[in-house]
């Protein structure tokens, strides 16, 4: 009789990147998530969208490729890049997101959201890309922000120690501790860390700063970004 095959071990999306540890590795263990009918909505839309400015880079830019695969056996890294576009002789990955209007409002305002900076810096920093351009929607008003990100040797190694730190733990079967902030309100995994709302309200409250393992280097977040705000045709005042 034939013994079965091990499965292999989930890889790491590159969308795991900018999330807590603790989540990364829930996801790589195969956890759950809640998931609301408002983030299936969102989730549908998006996937529409997506659509429509493939299509939209189709027409007016030199595109390499759409959902052009990324991998990296050596940190078992496996997704898909948006697109790649070609300018002046470089290579540019893009990641596209939408938002509703209020989020938008926010990143005018606080900077891209996390999760999607560091999504786009993996994307260049490991895939070897020239540089990366994080684009913005709000799916509501139709605005567009735009961001630009260069490799940077510090966003490197911390991605990349990052990522090893996750599979240790996927390989113990073991989840590291709790990186508590505001993010913890917005989490669909938040049941596994905390007993109540109550419990984790009291959490966020006493520690709303983000505090990653490893620690982020000094002043390294944004460095080399620009933004650009441009509202699409039709909607300009």
């Amino acid at each position: 009789m034939t013994a079965p095959k091990s499965k292999k071990p989930k890889t790491f999306a590159p969308s795991l990147t900018g999330r807590c540890l603790r989540y990364a590795v829930m996801d790589l263990l195969g956890f759950g998530r809640m998931l609301t009918d408002e983030t299936l909505t969102a989730m549908h839309s998006g996937a529409s969208w997506h659509k429509t400015f493939q299509a939209e880079l189709l027409q007016h830019s030199d595109v390499i490729g759409l959902e052009v695969p990324i991998k990296d056996g050596e940190l078992g890294i496996s997704g898909r890049i948006d697109a790649v576009i070609e300018e002046n002789g470089q290579h540019i990955a893009i990641e596209y997101k939408t938002v509703h209007d209020e989020k938008f409002r926010a990143i005018c305002q606080d900077g891209p959201i996390f999760d999607h900076w560091a999504q786009l810096a993996l994307y260049v920093n490991i895939g070897g890309y020239d540089q990366g351009r994080l684009i913005v929607d709000n799916r509501e008003t139709h605005e567009r922000l735009l961001w630009t990100i260069f490799p940077d040797s510090r966003w490197k190694q911390w991605m990349t120690e990052r990522i090893e730190r996750a599979r240790e733990y996927q390989q113990k079967r073991i989840l590291p501790s709790r990186e508590v902030s505001v993010r913890c309100l917005h989490c669909d995994r938040w049941q596994r860390c905390f007993k109540s709302e109550e419990e984790r309200g009291e959490a966020v409250s006493s520690h709303p700063h983000w505090e990653p393992d490893p620690p982020f280097p000094d002043s390294f977040f944004l460095l080399g970004a620009h933004i650009a705000l441009d509202e699409k045709a039709g909607n300009s005042n």
